[in-house]
């Protein structure tokens, strides 16, 4: 059996549980496909409709709130005396940018044109009801105490007492050594809960499939709230007593913010941002999150040394209320003076290393040339017909999503059955098709990475595919994704002109959608047809100068392998933007992994010899 007809089951794949984009079963209605075809006017044309049909409305920073209609255990008589000026039972939002309708109440999620058919025909006709049980969020360890004193000195935080824990919501899991917080949505319901490893202080966040909440302290008339990355900041805080702010940790630290989410910010006017700065830079996260709850409200504590994250500046006897107070927009209207960038500069100096980028575990030497991923920035990559640059793009792609950069596949060229055959291939380090009985273990690990795949096929025009990538950006918090390939994109539009033309359009598309969104895009290439045996250059790279011009990087695959009798094969860093270092990366290919790492294929005769000693002695 083919490994291909294996991957069936990881057609629904999901961030720490992975999602396939536009699948078929993951929008598998007409209704939900409506939901991504969702237009400012249609959302227009909704408030009217709700004002015709005397229902509460009210715009806020994210969503539109409105009185829910859907909510199984609203009477019909509350319903039916719904009034313009005041909510009569549970709010439901309705995203703006996504169209999405939401009700933290009764736990559903459905598309607007769908809600709006509920609202128009009482009782809802085609809803799909959620039975009463499922509500409820079942934990996962039902053997949680109060904090103990143990568990407190186990935090090593100075001064920290099991009552302040307890008095925040936390419990203590002595078996296991972790501290359990629960996690709520915008009507107080529990979704879900995070942990606290004591012992190596990692995470853990488990939630119901289809709510997200946040762990939120606070009293419910404070308007201005601190967002924090993981919940040894969220402690020091909420045992701060900090009169001004709400505390709220999010969900899945600086990876992902899901639209659930949103509804229960709505009521703040000012979030400030003060994340841990772990891998990337978190002014990157902020940048993105700020874009999903209005710019105008949000702030950031950039990082310096001065203003470090909330458990340092403890252990450091910093003020965290003067620190509190130096939050700055995220965005200025205008900068203009060096004076409004000192703390930019500042804080990328003293944070060079996290400014690089993401840094490669199986590739060293791009981190030497390249110095890391980042996002903001536009990649070209080109080479040979048939020398691997989409075998190549999996496994540097794969990599990253390790690592927790969240990545989307536009593949035209190969079908995602294909695609995700080789990534799994290149995840586990060896062919599945003889040990059929390993592929649930692996198929399981494989979706917990934060990979999605588009399912256009074939030659397409950009407006739809734009369109898709901009809606996993915002509801999946996308910060790379990969076209693989640009030509596949070209003799589609509307547009019956030069083809250099047509392609210098989409190249620009792409270079404002990664700097406008920060998102890393890699844009795989044909090169012009040239000699065999003559070495690509950037000016290989089919079209005019302009692809070359708009990127960051560009890497060229040169294959000499049937030009010469020792011909080798390598990547060569032909453009680097960052720092201007270039060179080549040697390409030995492991076809059992289907790698070109030299990590991989180290770590694999390492065990090989181990499983041969024994015999040999």
């Amino acid at each position: 059996m083919r490994l291909a007809g294996l991957i069936k089951p990881l057609r629904l794949l999901r961030v720490n549980k992975t999602r396939c984009l536009l699948s078929e079963q993951h929008y598998a209605t007409k209704a939900e496909q409506e939901e991504y075809a969702f237009n400012t006017k249609e959302y227009l044309d909704f408030k009217k409709q709700l004002r015709q049909l005397n229902v509460y409305n009210r715009d806020g920073h994210t969503c539109l709130q409105v009185d829910c209609r859907l909510c199984e255990r609203l009477p019909a008589a509350a319903r039916a005396t719904a009034t313009a000026s005041r909510s009569q039972g549970p709010l439901a939002y309705v995203n703006k940018r996504t169209g999405a309708f939401i009700c933290p109440n009764c736990d559903v999620k459905v598309s607007l044109t769908h809600a709006l058919e509920a609202y128009q025909t009482v009782p809802p006709s085609g809803f799909r009801r959620l039975p009463e049980k499922s509500l409820e969020y079942a934990t996962r360890f039902p053997n949680l105490i109060s904090v103990t004193a143990e568990a407190c000195e186990a935090l090593g935080l100075k001064g920290l007492k099991e009552t302040q824990l307890n008095a925040i919501g936390a419990q203590f899991e002595p078996e296991q050594k972790l501290l359990h917080f629960r996690l709520r949505n915008a009507s107080h319901k529990i979704v879900g809960e995070k942990v606290l490893h004591l012992g190596d202080r990692s995470e853990q966040t488990f939630q119901c499939s289809s709510s997200s909440g946040l762990l939120i302290h606070g009293s419910g008339n404070k308007t201005k709230a601190v967002l924090v990355s993981n919940l040894l900041d969220f402690i020091v805080l909420a045992t701060q007593n900090i009169e001004t702010h709400c505390i709220i940790c999010l969900p899945y630290a600086m990876q992902q913010l899901p639209q659930e989410c949103l509804p229960g910010l709505e009521r703040f006017k000012e979030l400030v941002f003060w994340l841990h700065y772990d891998a990337t830079p978190s002014w990157d996260a902020a940048s993105a999150f700020a874009q999903k709850m209005d710019e105008k409200r949000c702030l950031l504590i950039r990082p310096t040394e001065t203003e470090p994250a909330p458990h340092v500046a403890l252990k450091k006897r910093l003020n965290i209320r003067h620190i509190l107070a130096k939050a700055t927009p995220v965005r200025h209207k205008a900068i203009t003076t060096f004076n409004a960038l000192r703390n930019d500069i500042l804080s990328e100096l003293q944070n060079i290393e996290k400014v690089n980028g993401v840094k490669w575990k199986r590739f060293p030497v791009l981190n030497k040339l390249l110095k890391g991923h980042r996002k903001g920035e536009l990649t070209i990559l080109t080479g040979p017909t048939g020398s691997g640059k989409t075998t190549f793009t999996s496994e540097y792609s794969l990599d990253l999503a390790m690592q927790g950069v969240s990545t989307l596949w536009g593949s035209f060229e190969i079908r995602n059955t294909r695609l995700a055959a080789t990534l799994l291939r290149q995840f586990v380090g060896y062919p599945l098709d003889d040990k059929l009985q390993e592929f649930d273990h692996w198929a399981t690990e494989f979706e917990r990475l934060p990979l999605y795949f588009m399912t256009f096929h074939g030659q397409q025009p950009l407006k739809p595919v734009l369109e898709a990538i901009e809606h996993a950006q915002y509801v999946h918090d996308i910060s790379h994704v990969i076209i693989d390939n640009l030509q596949f994109m070209m003799g589609v539009s509307s547009y019956r002109g030069d083809k250099f033309w047509e392609q210098d359009s989409i190249i620009a598309a792409f270079r404002g959608f990664a700097t406008k969104h920060n998102v890393h895009v890699t844009l795989v290439m044909h090169p012009r047809k040239e000699r065999q045996e003559d070495e690509l250059t950037t000016s290989s790279v089919f079209g005019t100068a302009k692809a070359t011009q708009e990127a960051d990087n560009v890497l060229i695959i040169q294959d000499k392998r049937l030009t010469a009798v020792r011909g080798k094969k390598y990547l060569q860093v032909a453009k680097n933007r960052y720092s201007g270092d270039l060179g080549i990366m040697p390409m030995e290919f492991d076809k059992d992994a289907l790698s070109y790492s030299s990590s991989v294929q180290s770590a694999k005769r390492r065990r090989e010899r181990e499983k041969t000693s024994p015999t040999e002695s």
